[in-house]
């Protein structure tokens, strides 16, 4: 018994699956591995590196993310023999403080595929070897590598082992699955990736913790990622990546839902080929081609709120009982003519609205997409919509009055009698109401120019109706008039409260030019606000109507010049440089690759800092021999609390920034430059003089 058992093990252990000898580098094992026991010519074998990854440490997938580098294996196999694609498992993201990578943890294993020749001898191994280079990070980073191969027996028949079989298709459930019934397409500006995806069956998907790991390197690592189902499409919405100045016309990534793909059977990876689309990003309110029903009818309320409140404005309240009262003296008191005057005042503003509407949706249909989202992912639209509404609030805040030609032409309108002489009055309310709308209609307007024609065109109706609607009821029930307010102070009071609104819509604003302006040009823009203040002050001082000609003259013109200053000193500026983080591998890799490197150790409060990059980088010599020299730009932002930097300033004997270096190729130390900068510092620093 004891013999057969013997017999039995030595048979197992000589049939068991091949893998090389561990290989151990710092914190992580390879080895090669292979399901195969044997194999048999003209067969193909999978074949991978199997990564042990220590606890707390990781490695790199294909496209590392903000830092790392890629994981490379270099497969050695019989001459005229080459491997397959290398198949990555799709990997998790792994952040520090602001940047994101994609890693793999514990175990991973990249499989290849080989091919055994049909003429390869029967009883004569077949040798795999593979060099296999990695990056291994945790608190600090260290680069590994190792040599691995083995002996594939090649015989008349093949066989596997079951345990490394199992882990095999353990892995392989990881590999990023492919769908014929799946299409994607790909949509972008200057800011905006946009991923559509069809086909997936989204009815029963969960979307909160869906990522694209994009192959291609176009979608920022640490931006956010918004899924939406529009009508079973899947649309992702994500950050460019400042570094992808142009998209290839396909693109390639990894699509991954933790609960799994319905379409997919389960599997959680699904490999995207996504066409580059000539058309911008697309503008969704819930789903494709429509609102939902709660939705619209919560943004149609607000519109018709909206528009009612714009009779509480000191533009408009005052003459409300008037115009009721002349449509009562028009009519005689016969109750069928007063109507008949307010339903024709309704129409001048029902009129207005639509003439409104229709100018935006024939903008919107020859930009193809016209939507407020879209337009605020422009820097120069943004900066003019900051400054339309920060004039506005200052209007409401009394620091100037506008409107004054618009009421005059409003009490011609009330001296013209008869049907037009109403019409032409519901016209006029609409012009003489709008330096009053932005408080309450900006996020009905929002959503009207994102919505489809027919939705639109009800929200700007709701609009007129809510404007409209109180000389309705009154012109109904004229003995109503006795119940309005009296016009006061409290309208005053009103129209300065609503300036806040305004404000906090301009600090939103003034956020989102953050995220697409450098450091040096949102201070200019920020700087340039107190300038248009300014502006609008002496304007509201100087240039009102009591004052004598002269005056107004001179305030006029400062006004304007102070504006045109402050729109000019803001107006923001496309930023050519193409600035890359900073971490040490990434500037070890940079000098390996014999490029000139220079490092900004900088932090947005630091001033001689902003002053430094203003006076170099604006400098047409310093950005043309960057250009031609190819010279890579690093910053090392130290606005926020970075150890790394802090340790790497220690080593240069600096305790605080702005600290500049400058590497060239050749060179094992850089060259410190000195605090205060000027062009003819930092190119005589990059010529090497």
């Amino acid at each position: 018994m004891a013999t057969i058992f013997l017999l039995s093990l030595a048979s197992t252990l000589s049939l068991s699956a091949l893998t090389s000898k561990e290989v151990r580098d710092g914190e992580v094992a390879v080895q090669l591995v292979t399901p195969a026991e044997t194999a048999t010519p003209g067969q193909t074998i999978a074949v991978g590196v199997r990564f042990l990854i220590d606890e707390g440490w990781h490695i790199y997938w294909k496209n590392p993310g903000d830092t790392g580098l890629e994981t490379s294996i270099a497969w050695a196999l019989p001459e005229g023999v080459g491997s397959g694609e290398l198949h990555w498992p799709y990997p998790h993201v792994y952040r520090n403080a602001h940047l994101v990578d994609f890693v793999y943890s514990d175990e991973v294993t990249l499989y290849t595929d080989v091919r055994i020749p049909e003429d390869w001898p029967t009883g004569k191994d077949f040798p795999i070897s593979a060099e296999v280079d990695w990056l291994m990070c945790a608190e600090i980073c260290i680069p590994g590598k190792g040599e691995l191969s083995f002996n594939l027996p090649v015989a008349e028949t093949a066989q596997t082992d079951a345990v490394e079989e199992e882990a095999f298709e353990t892995v392989r459930a990881e590999w990023p699955a492919t769908a014929e019934t799946v299409s994607a397409e790909i949509r972008s500006n200057a800011q905006k990736i946009q991923l559509i995806v069809d086909g997936l069956e989204l009815e029963d998907d969960g979307l909160t913790d869906t990522f694209f790991f994009p192959i291609d390197p176009i979608v920022a690592p640490g931006g956010d990622q918004e899924w939406l189902n529009e009508s079973e499409k899947l649309v992702g919405n994500l950050v460019r990546s400042e570094y992808a100045p142009n998209i290839p016309d396909e693109v390639s990534g990894v699509l991954v839902n933790p609960e799994g793909w319905s379409a997919l059977d389960g599997r959680k990876a699904l490999l995207i080929q996504a066409a580059h689309s000539d058309q911008p990003p697309a503008s969704f309110a819930g789903t494709t081609g429509s609102a939902p029903s709660g939705n619209l009818a919560g943004l149609l309320l607000l519109a018709f709120a909206g528009g009612a409140i714009l009779n509480l404005m000191p533009c408009v309240f005052p003459v409300l009982g008037l115009k009721i009262m002349g449509f009562v003296e028009q009519a005689g008191n016969e109750k069928r003519k007063i109507i008949g005057h307010g339903l024709l005042f309704a129409l001048g503003v029902l009129v207005s609205f639509w003439v409104l509407a229709g100018a935006l949706l024939i903008l919107r249909a020859g930009g193809a997409e016209l939507g407020w989202g879209f337009q605020l992912q422009s820097a120069p639209f943004v900066f003019g919509m900051a400054i339309f509404l920060f004039l506005f609030a200052l209007n409401l805040s009394g620091v100037f009055e506008i409107g004054f030609g618009l009421m005059s032409l409003g009490n011609k309108a009330d001296r013209k009698k008869g049907a037009g002489g109403s019409f032409l009055s519901g016209i006029l309310a609409t012009v003489v109401a709008t330096p009053c709308s932005a408080p309450f209609l900006a996020t009905a307007l929002a959503g009207a120019l994102t919505l489809p024609p027919f939705q639109s065109f009800l929200t700007f109706t709701c609009i007129a109706l809510g404007l409209a609607a109180p000389y309705l009821l009154l012109s109904l029930f004229p003995a109503l008039l006795k119940k309005l307010p009296k016009p006061g102070a409290w309208m005053e009071t009103l129209k300065e409260f609503m300036a806040f609104p305004l404000y906090a819509t301009v600090g939103w604003l003034l956020y989102v030019l953050a995220g697409q302006v450098d450091g040096s040009n949102l201070l200019h823009i920020l700087l340039s606000f107190t300038l248009l203040a300014l502006a609008a002050w002496i304007y509201g001082r100087y240039a009102t109507p009591h004052r004598k000609p002269r005056t107004r003259l001179l305030g006029n013109a400062a006004a304007l010049l102070f504006a045109g200053i402050s729109i000019a000193y803001g107006y923001p500026q496309k930023d050519t440089l193409q600035w890359i983080p900073w971490s040490p591998e990434t500037v070890q890799s940079l000098r390996e690759s014999d490029r000139p490197v220079y490092v900004d150790f900088t932090a947005r409060w630091c001033a001689t800092c902003q002053v430094n990059k203003a006076v170099v980088f604006s400098n047409q010599e310093v950005l043309d021999y960057i250009g031609k020299q190819d010279v890579a730009l690093v910053k090392a932002d130290w606005t926020n609390e970075d150890p790394a930097i802090t340790r790497r300033l220690t080593e240069l004997g600096k305790a605080a920034v702005p600290v500049n270096l400058v590497y060239l190729p050749g060179e094992d130390s850089p060259e410190v430059l000195p605090e205060t900068l000027t062009p003819g510092i930092v190119l005589r620093a990059l010529r090497g003089e």
